[in-house]
């Protein structure tokens, strides 16, 4: 196996999460539900009361459902089921995503927390911007970098200006999939000291 395949399987590992949380609530469902039913079936046979309802009690309720209950119910119920198997489903297939991505790199795999490359893009806008901390935030989504600059009172900031520095940071780190920047300038100001802007 080369190294590249190395590199490409510890990045999956590093950037996708197991479901074996979601396999385990599953399975203990399922074991409840044939527990109960299993009970309910000896007790049948032993000719004691039902702990809730015998299995003849479903399945007469089953056979029935369709006078009983509204088509519209019906089919309401059948769509939830429905969307909870395919739910589950593609779960299984897909696997989790965790909050990183990774970089280019021919020698090793690399990978950089969401956290991490929103930090760095306040940084650098708040920089350019010469703003405090509090007034810049950036939200990291599956594809763009939602930067929000909250000016300080009196003082206009040029957002293609913002654009660019955030742009030019996401850059620098080398991701394999691009992420889109976007910046929103607040049209409220905060009361606030500007600082002189600098560069890194």
């Amino acid at each position: 196996m080369n190294q590249a395949r190395i590199n490409n399987r510890i990045i999956r590992r590093e950037t996708h999460s197991s479901r074996a949380g979601l396999s385990v609530v599953t399975a203990v469902t399922v074991l409840a539900a044939c527990l109960w039913l299993g009970t309910e079936s000896i007790l049948r046979l032993l000719g004691h009361d039902a702990l809730l309802a015998s299995p003849g009690t479903l399945a007469a309720r089953a056979a029935g459902a369709p006078e009983t209950v509204m088509p519209a119910a019906m089919a309401a119920g059948g769509c939830v089921l429905a969307l909870a198997g395919a739910g589950l489903l593609l779960a299984a297939v897909t696997g989790g995503r965790r909050n990183r991505r990774p970089m280019v790199s021919d020698r090793s795999a690399l990978v950089v927390d969401d956290e991490a490359i929103a930090a760095a893009v306040s940084r650098q806008v708040r920089l350019a911007a010469g703003l405090a901390p509090e007034q810049v935030s950036t939200t990291i989504t599956r594809s763009r970098a939602l930067v929000r600059v909250r000016p300080t009172s009196g003082i206009t900031l040029d957002r293609d200006v913002l654009s660019g520095a955030a742009a030019g940071e996401v850059a620098s780190l080398r991701l394999r999939k691009n992420v889109a920047v976007q910046v929103l300038v607040d049209a409220e100001g905060a009361v606030g000291r500007r600082t002189t802007p600098t560069g890194r």
